[in-house]
């Protein structure tokens, strides 16, 4: 059984996310992800104050919170990138390279399969809704030697999302023993 063209594409993103994280090196690739979490808290805390300041000069109050999110993001993101770049260059002209490219190289491959396995999911969405149900998958996606990774992935991608939501330990816990210890008491 050969790949299949879901299969190159997957492994397209997963290679093309390697090379990347390769190139970028490790410490600019965690740093850019820091600075995506700096933007969420920018947003969390100087959207609302931004917002109010605006809605004069745009005009509209939704154009106004449009106008703070770009600002904000734009900002922050910027600021991020330059010092993401800044120290990422520096380790990877450094001794530490090599090793910094390696660990990029790692850390991109797994950013290429989980935004796979999320394309994956929105694709089975839309597939599932349409042709009613798993049991109706199109033959190129249960074919596809991907398939069980990206089903496997992307189940617990789900299973994480679900227990965060409902506040249960996503790390550490074993699900027979929260049963047992509930049982117990």
């Amino acid at each position: 059984m050969g790949l299949t063209a879901f299969d190159i594409i997957v492994l397209l993103l997963v290679g093309g996310a390697a090379v990347l994280g390769f190139m970028r090196g490790f410490v600019t690739e965690v740093l850019s992800l820091i600075a995506w979490i700096f933007i969420v808290f920018a947003i969390k805390l100087f959207h609302t104050p931004l917002t109010a300041m605006l809605v004069g000069p745009v005009g509209t109050a939704a154009g106004a919170a449009v106008l703070a999110f770009v600002i904000i993001a734009g900002a922050t993101y910027f600021a991020g990138r330059m010092v993401a770049n800044g120290i990422g260059s520096r380790t990877r002209s450094s001794i530490l390279g090599p090793i910094d490219r390696a660990l990029g190289f790692g850390f991109g491959a797994l950013k290429g399969l989980i935004l796979a396995s999320l394309g994956f999911s929105l694709m089975l969405l839309v597939i599932d809704t349409l042709h009613g149900g798993p049991n109706a998958r199109p033959d190129w996606i249960r074919s596809s030697r991907t398939y069980p990774l990206l089903d496997a992935t992307s189940a617990s991608i789900a299973d994480f999302v679900d227990r965060r939501r409902r506040g249960e330990p996503v790390f550490g816990a074993i699900e027979g023993a929260a049963g047992a210890d509930n049982a117990a008491q």
